[in-house]
């Protein structure tokens, strides 16, 4: 049955709507998610995903590039559907001012449900706690040339808009897989021959010291904890991050940066 006109709907529908995808369960069960920002949602459409509405505020449109934008979206039929600015700060969370919010049919996949092929990178994180950091993680990822990630436990969720929003829309090109544990993930990764390295503080080798073999999967841990004891003893390869000030690690991100970063240097040097 095809979706009734978005417009016709109307905004009290909308405004409701994005209330209730704000509940990962609601998320989870319907396979959808809210993406904020113009470059989150250009690159949602980008991607082909189904779109069941753009939600925009013209008077937030203040740039030639939004406007044209907007107006090839409307010459496609699209659905979009405009909010006056009281209804949009209803339905925006970003800090700064955007004009665009979009629902759109999009979650993680199940490891199975990854491409078939191999990726030279692949990238785990264990049980991240903050939504952003997740989507920083998987921008990251995606600029380095991971060709996955797989998040484990039960923390931070890709598809909620935070995630999204820091992830700059690299989400919808990455693919991004769910497990319960990071075991599972590891052996996910085991049977399709990848080499499991990790980071630890207590390390015996910097990462600018060690060889990466590929196919290669990096493991980054949870912002506070890091990574468990038995995560760290099921790799085969533990780095460190040498630090020079008084901190004793770094931001996730940050740390994926480097490592990712050096990684993708010595595999193109090949």
């Amino acid at each position: 049955m095809p979706l009734p006109d978005a417009g016709a709907l109307g905004p009290k529908h909308w405004l409701a709507r994005v209330r209730d995808l704000s509940r990962r369960k609601t998320r989870d069960a319907e396979g959808a998610c809210i993406v904020e920002g113009v470059h989150a949602v250009q690159q949602a459409v980008a991607a082909g995903l189904p779109i069941e509405a753009i939600l925009v505020c013209e008077g937030r449109v203040r740039t030639p590039e939004v406007r044209a934008w907007v107006d090839d979206v409307r010459a496609r039929h699209l659905p979009l559907v405009e909010l006056s600015t009281g209804q949009f700060e209803r339905v925006a969370r970003m800090d700064s001012p955007v004009a665009l919010v979009a629902i759109v049919a999009w979650r993680p996949v199940r490891t199975e449900g990854l491409p078939a092929s191999n990726a030279d990178v692949i990238v785990i994180a264990e049980d991240l706690d903050e939504a952003g950091n997740l989507g920083s993680l998987i921008r990251t990822a995606d600029g380095a040339g991971a060709g996955a990630l797989i998040a484990t436990g039960t923390g931070a969720d890709p598809a909620q808009r935070k995630c999204l929003r820091a992830s700059l829309g690299t989400a919808f090109r990455l693919p991004i897989a769910l497990t319960a544990t990071t075991g599972e993930a590891l052996q996910w990764a085991r049977a399709r021959g990848y080499t499991v390295v990790a980071t630890s503080p207590v390390a015996a080798h910097s990462y600018a010291d060690a060889p990466y073999r590929t196919p290669l999967a990096v493991v980054f841990g949870n912002e506070r904890h890091g990574l468990r004891g038995e995560t760290l003893a099921a790799c085969d390869h533990l780095i460190r991050i040498p630090m020079r000030g008084a901190a004793d690690s770094l931001n996730v991100t940050v740390a994926a940066g480097v490592v990712l970063y050096e990684v993708r240097r010595q595999i193109d040097a090949l």
